[in-house]
């Protein structure tokens, strides 16, 4: 068990972990990184769909997620290695047991993270735990479906304080209570088209990010003395509005900034 330097992108919590431990490839944290969470139970329609996702997405991103049973499940199985395990045991607990080959796979392809010392199992609280570290860890969120007062939905609530962009299935009625709440009330987007949302919300900000940090860049240097909005986007166009969606810049009152 090594223990993990808190990342940056943990600050933003409210309760942010004290300590992390980890086991495996920590390289991939380096990566963008692309929650998928959602229920225990999702019908086969949403199996199938979850499994495509995690494929494609994971030939350019690492898919991060909880180790539970239904949705994380098929969101690991199908990124090995390109996935991120956040346990809400200890690293020497193996939970689910049903997951048990699972976890092995990750611990030795891959990554799993907790911020629990050894010989500790889930309480009721370690879930929610363990959803406020996958949300913040990651660049997007997908939720591909959920019902209403759920673990996925308390993910769906720290992705909305976090300001994560949220995205979920197209479903028949009533199918998915949580996501069609999300998506009545605008806090997520429907994917139509995986290869279209892949081209334009993870590639196009992996390309952003690498960009950003191979040169010293003029739109961030030209925000760190935090311009006003509508003088920044005459500047630079949409390019401000990307790098607001990327997490590089954030809107405060009438000013743009840097984080």
């Amino acid at each position: 068990m090594k223990i993990l330097q808190i990342p940056k992108s943990l600050e933003s919590l409210k309760n942010p972990p004290k300590e992390l431990y980890y086991t495996g490839n920590i390289d991939l944290l380096n990566q963008f990184k692309v929650a998928i969470v959602g229920t225990r139970r999702p019908n086969q329609y949403t199996k199938t769909i979850t499994s495509t996702l995690a494929q494609k997405i994971s030939q350019y991103a690492v898919i991060i997620s909880g180790g539970a049973i239904g949705i994380d499940f098929i969101a690991h199985t199908n990124s090995i290695p390109n996935t991120i395990m956040i346990s809400p045991a200890s690293l020497d607990i193996y939970y689910p047991k049903e997951n048990s080959k699972l976890i092995d796979d990750i611990k030795n392809t891959a990554l799993i993270i907790s911020e629990y010392k050894n010989t500790y199992f889930p309480k009721k609280h370690s879930f929610i735990e363990r959803n406020r570290i996958v949300i913040a860890l990651s660049d997007i969120v997908i939720l591909p479906q959920g019902d209403l007062n759920s673990g996925t939905s308390s993910s769906a609530r720290i992705a909305i304080e976090l300001n994560k962009p949220i995205f979920t299935l197209p479903h028949r009625y009533k199918e998915s209570p949580l996501t069609d709440q999300l998506i009545n009330n605008g806090k997520a987007k429907v994917i139509y088209d995986i290869d279209d949302f892949i081209n334009e919300h993870i590639q196009t900000s992996i390309k952003i990010t690498r960009e950003s940090k191979q040169s010293s860049d003029e739109i961030l240097e030209f925000c760190k003395n935090a311009p006003s909005f509508e003088v920044a986007l005459e500047k630079f166009g949409n390019k401000i509005l990307e790098y607001e969606f990327m997490g590089l810049l954030e809107r405060q009152n009438n000013t743009i900034k840097t984080k």
